[in-house]
């Protein structure tokens, strides 16, 4: 805050310098901060300060040109509107589709899940060896994994 305050005073000061209007033997207006040598004429700047608070009339090519600009961006608004309800419909439509399309994943992971336990059954009729016995639990392990991982 002391910092702006510092920064407005240092900048304000060229504001009060005088300035000088003079013409020159060809007869061009000049305007500076030092006087030319010989004449001294000094030119009082006025503040310019508002007559009234109330805004100038607008007009007719200014009302035009907003109202185009207003006129357009509403029309963008309701382009982006339409836009997005699309994208929110598009967006249901595939969930909804999703919920309904059987999960083929989840399906075979059951399926080896299943035939693995069928060949268990058929080595325990048949008789089997506890290196085949441990394999086929390893199978039927690791795929009860996946599916848990995968179907939820």
């Amino acid at each position: 805050m002391r910092l702006i305050l510092i920064l407005l005073t240092a900048f304000s000061f060229p504001a009060f310098a005088e300035v000088y209007k003079w013409t020159d033997a060809q007869g061009n207006v000049h305007f500076g901060t030092q006087p030319p040598p010989g004449q001294q004429e000094e030119v009082k700047i006025r503040a310019s300060s508002a007559s009234s608070n109330e805004p100038a009339p607008e007009s007719d090519i200014i009302r035009q040109a907003r109202e185009l600009e207003e006129r357009k961006l509403r029309e963008s608004e309701k382009r982006m509107e339409k836009a997005r309800q699309k994208y929110v419909d598009t967006l249901a439509d595939l969930q909804d589709d999703e919920e309904q399309r059987p999960n083929y994943v989840c399906t075979g992971i059951n399926n080896r899940i299943k035939l693995l336990y069928e060949d268990m059954e058929e080595l325990k009729r048949q008789g089997y060896t506890i290196s085949e016995r441990t394999s086929l639990e390893r199978d039927i392990k690791r795929e009860e994994m996946h599916r848990d991982n995968l179907c939820r």
